[in-house]
């Protein structure tokens, strides 16, 4: 027998990802369930040392469980497969914990009428921020090393939690917010043109309209981007850390906790549920606002020549 555990922090676990998992160890259990019953059958007219076996069930020990802790502060167990994917399918939102237990215990009856007895586990605790998976798989009978390469593959391909829409946050919440802003900028400021004191501060300086533009964009894009991103953000980002203190402005100071961060997994369970359609959002936006900057930027410039020309 030999035990490991796996290391999922700075992983993303999706649903898909854990239906596969559980899936694959029901169909396993099942599998053995009816080797068992095959061989009991062959085996009930035998004699005792003449019987062989590939899979006994000890007690019908084998089974697959799994306990639920939901965030209304109830909690399920379940013996059933189906019972319990209808809890996640339908309640996946609700839950804050589960503990699955794959266990089969079973012995080998050989030709050469020595027995061999076999207890073989994967565990499963999942929170939303942690996953504990500790096995003890047997070197000599490998009944279920392909569900712990299979977990171990999903993990391994994972997304990371701590990728690009965290670490360049800031530069999306600046192209966000510029893609959005430049245009409705551009169109006040050369409004005021109808403004002949601005008209004439415009042309007297040839940076004057442009540098206006593009402050005025970028604290509108500020704006702009609080109110499509915060929410998109709100349950992806690290925890702040206290930082210091800032002795001219008289405030105390925060940032983000990436240590803690990436010391730990998500799972997309309870609130964490709709975390990578978050991501996917974000980047699509990011995407979709990036490509306009330039395209706003050359309209800039040509007005800002424009501007130069008029009397």
């Amino acid at each position: 027998m030999y035990n490991d555990t796996l290391n999922t922090t700075n992983k993303i676990i999706s649903y898909e990802d854990l239906v596969e998992i559980f899936s694959a160890m029901q169909e396993k259990l099942d599998f053995y369930k009816k080797v068992y019953v095959n061989e009991e059958a062959q085996n009930k007219d035998l004699d005792f040392f003449d019987q062989r076996w590939t899979f006994k069930d000890n007690d019908f020990y084998s089974r697959l469980t799994f306990n639920v802790d939901f965030y209304d502060d109830t909690s399920i167990k379940f013996d059933n497969y189906n019972d319990f994917m209808g809890i996640f399918n339908n309640r996946l939102h609700e839950i804050k914990s589960i503990f699955s237990t794959f266990n089969i215990s079973y012995s080998v009856y050989k030709e050469n009428k020595e027995s061999y007895h076999y207890s073989q586990y994967i565990n499963m605790w999942l929170t939303e921020t942690k996953t504990d998976i500790t096995v003890s798989l047997s070197s000599e009978d490998k009944k279920i090393d392909d569900i712990f390469e299979l977990i171990k593959n999903k993990i391994l391909n994972a997304p990371t939690k701590y990728d690009y829409i965290i670490k360049k946050k800031r530069t999306i919440y600046n192209t966000v917010g510029m893609g959005i802003a430049l245009i409705p900028s551009l169109i006040l400021l050369t409004s005021l043109l109808f403004v002949p004191a601005i008209k004439a501060a415009f042309i007297s300086s040839y940076v004057l309209y442009p540098i206006s533009v593009l402050i005025v964009a970028f604290l509108l894009g500020e704006i702009v981007s609080s109110i499509v991103l915060d929410g998109l953000y709100k349950n992806i980002i690290p925890e702040k850390e206290y930082d210091g203190y800032d002795t001219k402005r008289n405030v105390s100071k925060y940032s983000d906790n990436i240590n803690k961060y990436i010391e730990t997994s998500e799972i997309l369970i309870g609130k964490n549920t709709n975390n990578l359609k978050y991501r996917k959002t974000i980047k699509n936006k990011y995407e979709k606002y990036k490509k306009y900057i330039p395209i706003e930027l050359v309209i800039l410039g040509i007005l800002s020549i424009i501007v130069l020309f008029l009397k």
